[in-house]
């Protein structure tokens, strides 16, 4: 098997490049002889995975927006009709979106999938192998550095990812504050509710809430809850008095 990588307006350190343009795209193409499927082998699926995150791990960021995917299958139109080698186009595409999650992916959970548009085509016969081309459009707004990212967990189940430097009593104060305002958020919509209306889709919907169960592609020490992020806070420095002395600093230099 073998895979290429490109990108367009992002590169491997940077989830953008032309910062007026909000649109990005990843492309991967994979070339391989035997079709994986959900019916294969767990190595071959794991040797499928393992193939694909030696790649997208090097992109040192993920995207927590919606995604739309496309896959562009190049198939032996024979083979496929005249045997069982080549699975159904469901069964030979979910391995694969399975390796573009976590840490040494470049989404967070598969939830993200906003769209997926999966056709063959008929390969040139003077090609041996299989290949496949996948391309990931996404808004590269909706992006967070892997190098510092966490989740906080703060509502019940639902956490939200954060780029937190715990060196920086700025970064861990503009944590907190996200988190109070989302709070906030969710205690209107549950008021309104109460008063007989509905805008759980305006205050409760939100493209950086994530359920905790989605996020076994991370690791579990970089999950925290509210306390425990406040009290990781506290012990790096950032006491009350140690905010109340930023909030000065914040209100001199506005």
């Amino acid at each position: 098997m073998n895979i290429t990588v490109t990108t367009d307006n992002c590169a491997f350190d940077k989830h953008y490049l032309i910062r007026e343009s909000a649109s990005a795209e990843i492309s991967i193409e994979l070339e391989f002889e035997k079709i994986v499927s959900m019916q294969s082998q767990n190595q071959r699926q794991k040797d499928l995975i393992t193939l694909i995150h030696a790649e997208l791990k090097k992109f040192e960021w993920v995207i927590s927006e919606t995604v739309n995917i496309e896959f562009t299958w190049y198939l032996d139109a024979v083979e496929r009709q005249e045997t069982d080698k080549v699975g159904d186009l469901d069964n030979i595409t979910k391995p694969i979106l399975d390796a573009f999650t976590g840490e040494n992916g470049v989404l967070i959970d598969d939830a993200q999938i906003g769209s997926i548009h999966t056709y063959w085509q008929s390969r040139n016969e003077l090609k041996a192998d299989n290949i496949v081309k996948i391309k990931l459009s996404f808004n590269n707004d909706y992006c967070f550095n892997k190098s510092d990212l966490i989740f906080i967990q703060y509502e019940g189940a639902i956490c939200t990812p954060m780029n937190v430097d715990f060196n920086s009593h700025k970064s861990m104060y503009g944590a907190l504050a996200v988190i109070k305002a989302r709070k906030n958020h969710r205690a209107a919509a549950k008021k309104i509710k109460s008063l007989g209306s509905n805008a759980d889709r305006f205050l409760v919907v939100s493209s950086y809430d994530i359920h905790r169960t989605r996020l076994s592609g991370f690791d579990k020490s970089n999950i925290y809850t509210l306390k425990n992020f406040k009290n990781k806070c506290e012990a790096q420095g950032f006491t009350f008095k140690a905010l109340i002395k930023l909030l000065k600093c914040l209100r001199l230099s506005a």
